[in-house]
């Protein structure tokens, strides 16, 4: 049998983590979340690697330390998903989890921490499974603290977080899996920003696991279309949300 491993642990120092001590000063520290940002647009494997290790150098200053930790998840769990090799996704993943962390630490009791630290938690236990079961309820608080605080944040992503964890996490007597609640969620994120790609996702994964075939279908549809506007906007993730919808669709519709 596989042993459990905790999915939270003390995280190693920020200097650690950016590989590097030299602090620097509050203007380079700001030029290199810029360059991050701008790096990270392209979503590219490689921009986005060196995006992390600046967004991780600017988080040794105090005072863009916030932003550049959460910029820091943001980036290491694009990473992760979309990193070919398993070992990588598992040691991104798992610095991805102690940026949240540290992001906490930096304002306690923010949502937008406790919301990147439920996603991080979610990449990391399904990189390495033997911190899947210490991690549920992790999760599901850090996600429900987000979702009470700032239900708004990232287009609704704390509910959409919640719903995709539902959907997904292992049902009972295992986990708090549960496919009904996570329609719920889904709902609730469509419902503040309907015309969001990642929402309209979330629904019609919830609809197509709760066996509402032809509404599933519609909203994989509605999800494309949306995917589209947003590609057409200039929004970097457009195009990957239009191809989880067009998979969506051709798998409801087989």
């Amino acid at each position: 049998m596989a042993s459990c491993s905790p999915a939270l642990r003390e995280p190693p120092s920020l200097e650690v983590l950016a590989h590097t001590t030299a602090v620097p000063e509050e203007a380079a520290a700001a030029a290199l979340l810029d360059e991050a940002q701008a790096l990270f647009a392209l979503r590219e494997p490689e921009a986005a690697q060196r995006a992390t290790g600046l967004t991780l150098q600017a988080a040794l200053n105090p005072a863009t330390r916030y932003t550049a930790l959460v910029e820091s998840v943001r980036v290491l769990l694009w990473i992760a998903h979309h990193d070919e090799d398993s070992p990588t996704r598992s040691q991104v993943a798992t610095r991805a989890v102690d940026a949240a962390v540290w992001c906490g630490r930096t304002v306690p009791e923010d949502p937008a921490c406790d919301y990147w630290l439920g996603a991080a938690l979610g990449m990391q236990a399904q990189e390495r499974r033997s911190t899947g079961l210490s991690a549920l309820p992790e999760i599901e608080a850090a996600f429900r603290r987000a979702a009470a605080a700032a239900p708004d944040l990232e287009s609704a992503a704390p509910d959409r977080g919640l719903a995709l964890f539902y959907l997904r996490a292992p049902g009972w007597p295992t986990g708090p899996g549960d496919p009904d609640l996570g329609l719920d969620h889904a709902r609730a994120a469509v419902e503040r920003f309907p015309q969001h790609p990642a929402n309209l996702l979330a629904l019609a994964e919830a609809l197509e696991a709760t066996g509402n075939r032809d509404d599933a279908v519609e909203t994989w549809r509605q999800a494309a279309a949306a995917a589209e506007a947003f590609t057409s906007a200039g929004d970097p993730d457009g195009p990957s949300w239009h191809s989880e919808a067009m998979q969506g669709l051709q798998r409801a519709t087989r």
